[in-house]
């Protein structure tokens, strides 16, 4: 895992062979396209093969594959070695050196990034919603309706289906949530001029107004493949106080008994007992009053 903006970016293998000179090929692929081939590997002291990934793939949130191939001897005899592997770009839910300052400095690289890890894995399992930045294509399947429901925040829209004229035509509403057809006023002397009808007055049956009628619909089971910039740009202020309650939660050393749903540990002069609330939501009623806003309620946020 590599945070997004970080000077850490190493990527590695961990195999128990060493590549044949000129025979090493590793790529970074998207989605199945090539978008970086790497020109140099470093065998680390403890046997791994590592790169560094360039800051343009790392600026914000994404998975990409990793592909390495080489030859490699075992006895006299010559393998080859081709698999791939994944390297995930994330955004620290809380900056990495607040954390450090919040948990002490004692704290170990191992413990800021676990704590950091399972914050935010509590607080995206809690609000359904994740709070990075992803730049990219994300596929949704229409249901007949003229709204289409994202599976993320959508922030700004490129193209649909690799049209970018979707655009003049659609408006991003509910802070990001849906897609929907743009309005407009009354005409102000043809009917048609937003372009919407070559020829809106015809002999049909029925005659309808060329504004009353419903201008595009998202037909069902069809795949609209967006381009765009999804999530958010920052993390919202309160999500991130929220973390930092977290963070002092599992800073305090009773937090494990809470993770394997102990509710009561007592002593010969002293009883620990926890609050049936500690095991629902984030497990802070501060935490879960300043994320309730940012929580989907079947896949529509409150926002």
């Amino acid at each position: 895992m590599i945070y997004t903006n970080s000077t850490e970016r190493k990527v590695y293998l961990d195999v128990p062979v060493v590549p044949i000179d000129g025979t090493l090929e590793v790529t970074v692929c998207s989605s199945g396209e090539e978008v970086f081939e790497v020109n140099t590997v470093t065998l680390e002291p403890d046997g791994r093969l590592s790169f560094i990934l360039p800051f343009s793939l790392a600026q914000t949130d994404h998975a990409y594959e990793i592909h390495w191939r080489f030859n490699y001897l075992e006895g006299t005899t010559t393998y080859e070695y081709d698999n791939w592997t994944t390297e995930q770009v994330v955004t620290a839910i809380l900056p990495i050196r607040e954390i450090r300052e919040i948990l002490g400095p004692d704290a170990t690289d191992f413990e800021v990034y676990e704590v950091e890890r399972a914050v935010r894995t509590i607080i995206q399992a809690h609000t359904g919603q994740f709070f990075g930045r992803y730049v990219g294509k994300i596929s949704v399947t229409g249901v007949g309706e003229p709204n289409l429901r994202l599976p993320r925040r959508l922030i700004q829209m490129t193209s649909i289906n690799s049209q970018s004229s979707w655009q003049n035509a659609l408006s991003i509403r509910g802070n990001g949530w849906y897609l929907k057809q743009k309005t407009y006023g009354a005409p102000s002397i043809r009917a048609d001029y937003d372009g919407w009808h070559e020829n809106p007055y015809t002999s049909s049956v029925p005659i309808v107004g060329p504004y009353s009628r419903v201008q595009h619909t998202f037909i069902e089971d069809v795949e609209y493949i967006i381009d765009g910039v999804w999530g958010w740009n920052t993390i919202p202020e309160k999500v991130t106080e929220a973390a930092r309650l977290l963070i002092n939660d599992y800073a305090c050393g009773d937090n494990m008994y809470r993770d394997r749903f102990l509710k009561s540990i007592s002593s010969a002069d002293w009883q620990l007992q926890f609050h049936d609330g500690a095991f629902a939501s984030t497990g802070n009623v501060r935490a879960n009053q300043l994320l309730s806003e940012y929580v989907l309620r079947r896949g529509w946020t409150v926002i």
